[in-house]
């Protein structure tokens, strides 16, 4: 029985070792791909563009409807500027 507990004692001590170096690892080395943190940030933008266009997209649409028609309306881009 007193094997059993040292066996056990000293597994947990191995144990817990262990995961204080996988944690301090995980935590502070700066090794591997940092394009985590490039992925999160585009994210975040194509987030904030989808949003910004969800609530102002009668206006959005609104305003490329009038530039598209103004444009194709408009007879001086066919003239010769010669």
């Amino acid at each position: 029985m007193r094997d059993l507990g040292i066996w056990l004692y000293v597994t947990s001590q191995y144990k817990l070792q262990k995961l204080s170096e996988d944690a301090h690892n995980f935590l502070y080395d700066e090794e591997g791909d940092t394009n985590f943190l490039s992925v999160i940030i585009l994210l975040g933008i194509g987030l904030a563009l989808a949003a910004v266009f969800i609530i102002f997209k009668d206006k959005i649409l609104g305003w490329v409807k009038d530039e598209i028609g103004t444009f194709f309306s408009d007879d001086n881009h066919t003239k010769s500027p010669i």
